[in-house]
This record gives C-alpha cells, sequence and structure tokens, in this order.
C-alpha cells in the first residue's frame, strides 16, 4: 500500500512526513536532500520515532505491575499509523497516535502521543507531546533516530564527515550486546577536540551510545564544513549509529536507553522512565538546522 505523505514547506526548506510511524522522510535544504532515503541494502529506516521505550528490553518483554508485556526494540510507535491533525499553515503539520487494543497488550497504559513538526528560516522543530489518558502514573521514554545522508562520492569519503560536540565532553561509551542491551562498564571513548571522526569501522560494534551528556548542540561537519545541527532538547543521552561503510549517519537524542544487561525485567525499576501523572501532559522538542 502506497501511503500518502504530507508535505510542508517553508521558504526553501521542504519535509514530508509519512503517518506510518509519524516518520520524518525527506527533509530538503535548497532542494537538496539532506535526510537519508532508507536504501534496504543498508538499512530501511529514515527517522523512526522511539515510544514508549528505547532500545532493547531484556528478552523483549517486561513486567509492569506484575504482569508480563512482549515489547519490540524501540516501542510500537514506529510502526504504528498515525493520524493528521488539523494546522492553519503550510509550514507545519500534526500527527496523532492513541492507544489502542494492540498497543495495550504491549503497553497498559492509555495515552496519546502527538508529533508537532515545524519548519522555520533555518530547518525544522519536532515536537513531542505525550499524554497520559489513564488513572495511574504513565511510565514511559522517548527518544528519535534520524538518519542524515552522507554525500560519499571520488573527492568524499566517510573520514571527511564528523560529529563535533558543542561543548567539552568526557564520553564514556556503554557497548552493546548482541541482544541490543547496554553493559554496565564503560570504556572512555576518545574526541579529540569534541569531535567523532567517522570512518569505515566505527560501527562495527553497533552503535556508539553515551549516556550523561553535556551538550545540547550536535554538528555533523564534512571537511570541517557545518552541514546541520541537531538540537537535541536537552537530552541526556545519545545515539550514533550506522550500518558499516553505509553512506548515512544517526544522531538520536535519548531521553532513555536500552535495559542494562543485568536488568531485573521490571519496567518501573527501569532508569530514565518519565512519570507522567493522570491527565497530565509531557512535552519535549528537538530541532535539525542548517548554516
Amino acid at each position: 500500500m502506497h501511503t500518502i505523505r504530507h508535505t510542508i514547506r517553508h521558504n526553501s526548506i521542504t519535509a514530508q512526513i509519512n503517518p506510518l510511524g509519524a516518520e520524518l522522510s525527506s527533509l530538503k535544504n535548497n532542494e537538496q536532500e539532506m535526510l537519508w532515503q532508507g536504501d534496504e541494502r543498508f538499512w530501511t529506516g529514515r527517522a523512526p520515532i522511539l515510544f514508549p521505550i528505547v532500545g532493547a528490553l531484556k528478552n523483549n518483554q517486561t513486567t509492569i505491575d506484575n504482569k508480563n508485556y512482549q515489547m519490540a526494540r524501540h516501542g510500537f510507535a514506529r510502526r504504528s499509523t498515525f493520524e493528521p491533525m488539523q494546522t492553519s499553515d503550510d509550514s507545519s503539520v500534526g500527527m496523532r497516535l492513541q492507544s489502542c487494543d494492540d498497543s495495550l497488550r504491549q503497553y497498559p497504559w492509555k495515552f496519546e502521543l502527538q508529533v508537532h513538526f515545524t519548519l522555520h528560516n533555518t530547518g525544522i522543530d519536532i515536537r513531542y507531546d505525550v499524554f497520559n489518558h489513564d488513572n495511574s502514573n504513565m511510565l514511559f521514554t522517548i527518544g528519535s533516530h534520524p538518519a542524515f545522508a552522507l554525500a560519499l562520492n571520488s573527492a568524499t569519503t566517510l573520514s571527511d564527515f564528523d560529529i563535533q560536540f558543542n561543548r567539552t565532553e568526557q564520553l564514556l561509551r556503554h557497548r552493546l550486546n548482541d541482544d541490543g542491551l547496554l553493559d554496565t562498564e564503560t570504556q572512555k571513548f576518545e574526541a579529540k577536540g569534541n569531535i567523532i571522526t567517522l570512518s569505515d569501522n566505527i560501527f562495527n560494534d553497533d552503535a556508539l551510545v553515551f549516556r550523561h551528556i553535556k551538550s545540547n548542540h550536535i554538528h555533523l561537519r564534512c571537511k570541517q564544513k557545518r552541514l546541520l545541527t541537531v538540537d537535541t532538547g536537552g537530552a541526556p543521552h545519545l545515539g550514533l549509529w550506522a550500518k558499516p561503510n553505509a553512506p548515512f549517519v544517526c544522531i538520536e537524542p535519548w531521553l532513555g536507553t536500552s535495559d542494562f544487561v543485568d536488568t531485573n525485567g521490571v519496567f518501573e525499576v527501569k532508569p530514565d522512565l518519565q512519570s507522567l501523572a493522570p491527565g497530565e501532559k509531557f512535552s519535549h522538542q528537538i530541532g535539525i538546522s542548517f548554516p
């Protein structure tokens, strides 16, 4: 089934949003596509939204209020169809996902997730609004997973691209095991001058996962020229990922992470969870901007 994407425009910037997962599927600046276009030889995703979990649960299951639930890595929002919300102009669109029988089998709270995409002169803002429509405190986390295209050609190789942090970081990497769970031990990751240079093998051992970073602006550069900036909105954790040798890189602001390898599987004690009271709203916003 061919999905009709929602197109928004503002001056030289155009974006498309797919109702499946409310996924940003195109982001063009002056007609140049900046977003990875999902080549199935590497990875078909583009910018999935991670909700109500980020990363993996141990054995893809968890216990909530003494009941067992199964949920795949990164949660179910990315495989759910969102409905468009009324918008007043051509430069913004909102998408809504509400809990349903299928979601309640995986996750017991009644919720609404709204994702608002707004273009401006230099890029796009993406705001997540989570509403608790249940009668108990709702526990969740949320994260972003945008993938950016790297223009590799005879004059440009992966090592010409780098990731620059806007604040001084002591980066400690949590390795992921084969099931996507975080090692409890960390390894110091050298970022010379707050810069991580990409390479053919940097993602051979899966994503680079850094908890509790200080930076709130992450720059993608080519030959030291800034291509774009991801505003994390103050998200405390960051994932960097691509398939080895692939012409893209994901810059992922996260409010949570995968389970640790030593988890007891009880959801309520999972670190980094947001707790949202009945009837309340939670908001978080990220941005992608161009120089």
